[in-house]
């Protein structure tokens, strides 16, 4: 193979072999402009919710990457919330330390974990010379009232020195009813701190929003440092070429209306960004063959979607849906 078609570093250790990237769309950059607006007006708390497979814990996850970018000194801190049919204060505090560092996260009582908590999160407020703690709690559907009053006390203990804690609740929509139910239970306290505002994460809408995330293929590099985009990367030659995934939207979007057609979907067609980018990874990865003559078609696509189990996806989400609708 000639020197330009040459990559430059294996392929099983390329970011979409492993499956360990995320490509900027057009929902995670309006989720990070709500975020940032949030932060700007210092809203305590806001839930981000969609349906599972939509892609919110990775937009989290890029979304608190991108602050970190962009406010180099700003604290954030990520943790992954539990189901318990009873709520452990203890486990609940060693959870939150593991999340930001400690080294000791399951030692001592439960109030021993509360109080070395704050100590940690003062400790990095101090050295970040900033009054500001970003908190992002993934699969958050599945707190209950007394973890909420937990994480109340650190926020009020936080505030009490003169630093604030903003917290984003990130879940599936489930987190809207209980900020429903919290509100008829008339829990001020956790409504008012960590569910202000609210936003709705969406999936892939339209043609337009498939070209900007084929787009990420096309500009997103690996290695980091060099102009090798994840598309030339996988197809060099036909990339030499001219071959664009940004061009494929279309033929692509046409291949999920088809399916959601097929499943009997009225409604509009929003794709959940795991299927999405599965699609595109099997026309990569597995479908398409470089050469100077490769070009994708309308059936590599339709493979790509078939092979994704999109519409598996979309049967399994009516048969849950129809039954509510009739009530």
């Amino acid at each position: 193979m000639l020197i330009e078609f040459s990559r430059p570093a294996p392929i099983e250790t390329h970011p979409i072999s492993m499956q360990k990237y995320i490509v900027p769309t057009p929902s995670i950059n309006e989720l990070y402009r709500r975020v940032k607006k949030c932060i700007k007006l210092r809203v305590p708390g806001a839930i981000v919710y969609a349906m599972t497979r939509y892609g919110k814990t990775y937009a989290a996850r890029y979304v608190a990457i991108s602050l970190k970018m962009d406010f180099p000194h700003l604290i954030t801190v990520t943790f992954s919330c539990h189901k318990k049919k009873t709520p452990n204060e203890a486990s609940f505090f060693s959870n939150l330390l593991r999340a930001v560092g400690h080294e000791r996260p399951e030692s001592g009582l439960a109030y021993q974990k509360r109080i070395r908590l704050l100590n940690k999160l003062l400790e990095l407020l101090v050295a970040s010379k900033q009054n500001l703690l970003v908190v992002f709690a993934d699969e958050a559907q599945k707190l209950q009232v007394e973890e909420y009053e937990w994480l109340r006390e650190v926020h009020d203990e936080l505030e009490a020195r003169g630093y604030r804690m903003i917290t984003f609740l990130i879940g599936q929509p489930q987190l809207k009813n209980q900020k429903t139910a919290l509100k008829e239970a008339r829990q001020t306290q956790i409504v008012g701190r960590f569910m202000i505002d609210d936003i709705e994460f969406h999936g892939v809408c339209s043609a337009q929003d498939a070209a900007s995330c084929l787009l990420g293929y096309d500009t997103a590099c690996y290695p980091s440092d060099s102009d090798w985009s994840f598309t030339r990367f996988f197809l060099p030659q036909a990339w030499a070429n001219g071959v664009r995934l940004a061009d494929q939207a279309h033929h692509l979007w046409q291949q999920f209306e088809d399916a959601h057609d097929e499943a009997g979907f009225r409604t509009a067609l929003e794709v959940p960004m795991t299927y999405f980018a599965r699609s595109v990874e099997i026309a990569l990865t597995e479908i398409g063959q470089d050469g100077a003559d490769f070009a994708f078609t309308p059936a590599i696509w339709r493979q790509a979607v078939e092979e994704s189990r999109f519409s598996a996806s979309e049967e399994e989400l009516l048969l849950n849906i129809e039954p509510d609708a009739e009530d």
